[in-house]
């Protein structure tokens, strides 16, 4: 019995957290938006979350589990995983600003 009960321990210890964070650089334009989705299936299959309302692109992005995820993770077998998403839209460029130089790329490499 204690090592039924050890492996559970274990088991559950292995879960772990899940987050993921992108940072692109473009300078942030308003408030973080929060919406929340769900993986499925051990996590072979997420919903999209699409930021439409962003035009310019986003400035950064989070996605973690809430706190009562693995809650829902346990009770579910590992079927159903809420996931929270996090974003900040970027700033568009003004026609003030230069655009940027690109790097010009030596005769040597062949492009692709």
């Amino acid at each position: 019995m204690l090592r039924v009960m050890a492996c559970g321990v274990l088991l559950l210890g292995l879960t772990g957290c899940f987050r993921m964070s992108v940072r692109t650089g473009a300078p942030r334009d308003g408030l973080p938006e929060a919406r929340t989705g769900v993986s499925l299936v051990y996590g072979l299959s997420t919903a999209n979350v699409s930021a439409a309302e962003c035009r310019h692109g986003v400035s950064r992005v989070d996605v973690y589990w809430p706190w009562w995820g693995a809650l829902v993770y346990v009770g579910t077998v590992g079927f159903v995983t809420p996931l929270r998403t996090e974003y900040v839209c970027a700033e568009g460029t003004t026609s003030t600003q230069a655009a940027p130089e690109r790097e010009q790329v030596p005769d040597s490499i062949a492009p692709l």
